[in-house]
């Protein structure tokens, strides 16, 4: 059964931390591919500084070296706010066999309420949960929204749909703001090295913009 992860934000731009979280899904899961989605227009923030455009290709120059790892662009085609519901509605149909699993901080995992149609997620999508430092996760948010916790990747996959799985954080402090704020004040941050490259030859973060 083919196994496709979903993990999903702004990525403006894309960090080590993110990159380490793809790599991280990808081998405790053993999926066969990982989407990395940048949102096109977010309902909780405000617009990124860098386009659609611009942060798909730092994805694509991010994830080039890991061919499970695949940018798309799945949420910049369509209009309107990225609501994650109508994403994986799309992903379903694209992979009708597939086992889908949604990446996520457990920040975001304990925002779920907040979100469109929360209990459709659990419908179509497993959870993979990054446990975040100093966040506690509540066991009982699955329920909520009938789905149910697993101890185990195989465990979660034994249903097409609805387990959550908690997962340790990678071992990487990294963050889009922090890098856009050094990036707008000239000073050395730590980013993937194409992605850097890529930066630079388009002028994006400069003093000016932010």
């Amino acid at each position: 059964m083919t196994r496709v992860g979903i993990f999903g934000g702004m990525f403006d731009p894309v960090h080590h931390g993110h990159m380490a979280v793809a790599r991280h899904a990808v081998e405790f899961l053993d999926l066969d591919r990982l989407l990395l989605i940048p949102c096109k227009r977010p309902n909780h923030r405000g617009l990124p500084m860098a386009s659609g455009e611009q942060r798909l290709r730092m994805l694509e120059l991010a994830a080039a070296e890991d061919p499970r790892i695949v940018a798309d662009p799945i949420e910049l085609s369509s209009g309107g706010v990225s609501w994650t519901v109508h994403t994986l509605a799309r992903l379903r149909q694209r992979f009708p066999a597939a086992r889908l699993v949604l990446v996520l901080g457990v920040d975001a995992f304990l925002g779920l309420p907040n979100w469109r149609n929360p209990e459709q997620l659990f419908r179509m999508a497993h959870l993979l949960v990054i446990a975040r430092q100093n966040l506690p996760m509540d066991y009982a948010m699955a329920g909520r929204f009938g789905g149910a916790m697993a101890q185990d990747p195989e465990q979660l996959f034994s249903g097409k749909a609805g387990g959550v799985l908690l997962s340790p954080e990678p071992a990487v402090d990294a963050s889009s703001t922090a890098a856009r704020e050094l990036l707008a004040e000239g000073r050395r941050v730590s980013l993937p090295g194409k992605v850097l490259a890529y930066i630079g030859e388009q002028g994006l973060y400069r003093g000016e913009n932010t």
